[in-house]
């Protein structure tokens, strides 16, 4: 069975009566770093917070706005915790405290994921607050653009959003190559060419200016302007003159990469932000394998579409056997050199760039790895007496993982992948109390055992309905709470069973339990610095090497040429990261002095090299 048992089949681990979560001290606070807003502030002008301890909120809070004795409630543009927060100055503010500069305090107003309320520190920040602002537009766009290429404005007074509408409006004629002129009036939306600054506005250059063929568009560009409720305002019109490209390919980014990957194709003129408009690319070549065999590629690619500058490539995989290839070239690396043609559609008219010459080298599977924190993480750390080393144990542990997949190639981060596609990343999630109630240090939930690391994808964390070979519950993750267990006073429920208590367990945390390490202490000062700096080290160090362990579960690990059924080395080795859970000892796991290196045995080594190979 699969997980790092420490006890046997516990009953369920203290929830609570009132189920409102740990009390308020133990909690991670939520708090505003920064505030980010055009200037003046005007109806509708949003408040964009920098957030630290975001994942201790179940969603993005509410904004407590106090000012001049009195308190409005904003909400959030968007509700989901990894959005960027922001909060839009109503109208009854301004009608309530009227203009000018006013000097307010800002308070977010949440709840944890287990439902307490939550509270972050007040925060304070001044507003200029206005309820009219003049326009200007003194330069525009000219000269050699592509299609949808993003193009600045220069002046004063760009809108947000919610502040009311701005466009760019085009007057003048379109004349394609070859072809005869055409009058022109189009409207572009203006929007913020940086969020906050209101001297410089960006319009993208869409086939509105004429279509999506080559040409020059000779004519002015007007600023038009509607703040909510009010009369349009119009500027004077400048001149401009445009000749449009027809698309192009300019580079690969990265030109190597292993499979799912994301390959970012830059160039200019690419369509498809508009029902009717769409781009792919004509892929013509040789693809040559590491053994030196050759298979001439000709394919055409719909590529996925980011802007009129940027495609995404997905080096998709499909799995062969016991290994996964490229579904595009049939190998899992190599190299391909040839040509990439861009060809846009807009409605009935094609048109093809030229043929941009590419050399896209496959690399050999990496496994990316996202290590996930969750606000359980950090609400068990006042346990351990680490709550000021929050920030600092999110490295070290992933440090102690890199060190144990250092022979492979083994990508390990702390932050969501953006570089990878969604099948080509596992996630494992570092939570506080077993939530199956077994007293579990850790359990991967991943549905069976993935010899060949089908799966790159594998989710370690949350609840798998999938029924387990092992029968174990579903929720799988590392929990960090339930190592307290090898303490001889744990101070949370344990039942009547568990792993004997290690004295080496208390001489490394009872100083730092009976007294908290300050964050000075954590970033080496003081006398006890020493002292902070083991313990510091010992949880992480066990942490990961608990997560090293599930990792090697959905990598396939152990006795990966073994049983289905099997999921850990047989008797007792020193060392042996795939051992048992009672065969690694807490010294082991805490990579202290005088016990064995964890690392992978055997066999299992073996297979990573056939799998994962050498970074």
């Amino acid at each position: 069975m699969r997980p790092l048992l420490i006890a046997g089949l516990l009953a369920a681990l203290g929830c609570g009566d009132d189920g409102g979560g740990p009390p308020d001290h133990v909690r991670v606070h939520p708090r505003i770093v920064g505030v980010r807003s055009s200037e003046p502030q005007l109806p509708g002008t949003a408040l964009v917070l920098t957030v630290a301890n975001r994942d201790a909120l179940a969603a993005a809070p509410r904004l407590s706005f106090e000012t001049e004795g009195e308190t409005f409630d904003l909400v959030p543009r968007d509700p989901s915790v990894d959005a960027v927060w922001g909060y839009e100055l109503t109208a009854a503010i301004f009608e309530s405290v009227g203009e000018g500069r006013h000097a307010v305090t800002l308070t977010l107003v949440g709840e944890t994921p287990q439902g307490a309320p939550l509270r972050s520190d007040p925060f304070d920040y001044e507003l200029e607050l206005a309820t009219d602002i003049a326009f200007t537009i003194d330069g525009a766009p000219s000269g050699s653009v592509f299609r949808n290429e993003p193009a600045v404005l220069s002046g004063s007074g760009f809108l947000e959003p919610a502040e009311g509408t701005m466009v760019a409006r085009f007057t003048g004629d379109f004349t394609p190559e070859g072809g005869s002129a055409a009058p022109v009036s189009a409207e572009l939306a203006v929007t913020q060419a940086e969020p906050g600054d209101r001297s410089r506005g960006l319009v993208v250059l869409g086939t509105e200016l004429g279509g999506s063929m080559p040409g020059a568009f000779e004519g002015t560009v007007t600023l038009e302007a509607t703040l909510a409720g009010r009369v349009p305002m119009t500027t004077e019109p400048i001149a401009t003159t445009l000749r449009f490209q027809p698309p192009a390919i300019f580079t690969l980014e990265p030109a190597v990469a292993p499979l799912e990957h994301l390959v970012l194709v830059r160039g200019g003129g690419f369509l498809g932000g508009n029902p009717d408009e769409l781009t792919l690319v004509q892929l013509e070549g040789t693809f040559t394998d590491p053994v030196g065999g050759m298979q001439a590629v000709d394919e055409e690619l719909v590529l996925e579409w980011r802007d009129g500058e940027t495609l995404i490539w997905v080096l998709g995989s499909q799995p062969v056997g016991q290994r996964l290839v490229a579904e595009l070239f049939g190998d899992s690396a190599g190299t391909f050199e040839g040509s990439m043609t861009p060809v846009t559609f807009a409605g009935d008219t094609e048109l093809s760039g030229s043929a941009a010459p590419i050399t896209l080298t496959l690399s050999p599977v990496t496994q990316v790895v996202w290590v996930r924190f969750l606000p359980g993480f950090y609400e068990s750390l006042p346990l351990f007496g680490l709550a000021a080393a929050a920030g600092e144990l999110e490295e070290r542990v992933a440090e102690r993982i890199e060190s144990i997949y250092a022979p492979w190639r083994v990508d390990v981060r702390l932050e969501r992948p953006t570089d990878v596609s969604d099948a080509g990343y596992a996630t494992v999630e570092l939570g506080g109390p077993d939530p199956n109630g077994l007293g579990l240090f850790g359990y991967d939930n991943s549905p069976g055992k993935d010899v060949g690391n089908l799966r790159l994808f594998d989710a370690i964390g949350g609840e798998n309905a999938e029924t387990q070979e092992d029968g174990f519950p579903g929720y799988g993750g590392v929990f960090v709470e339930s190592m307290l267990m090898w303490s001889s006073h744990p101070e949370i429920p344990t039942g009547d069973v568990g792993p004997n208590p290690d004295p080496l367990f208390d001489e490394i945390f009872d100083p730092v339990r009976e007294e908290p390490a300050t964050a000075a202490e954590v970033a080496g000062s003081g006398p006890r610095a020493a002292v902070v700096a083991r313990a510091v080290n010992a949880l992480a160090a066990a942490i990961g090497e608990t997560t090293a362990h599930e990792l090697g579960h959905s990598f396939g690990l152990a006795a990966p040429f073994g049983a289905s059924t099997v999921f850990h080395n047989a008797g007792d080795r020193e060392g042996c990261l795939m051992d048992s859970g009672s065969a690694r000892p807490f010294g082991e796991r805490a990579a202290q002095s005088g016990f064995a290196t964890s690392q992978i045995c055997g066999e299992s080594a073996t297979y990573l090299d056939g799998i994962l190979g050498e970074p």
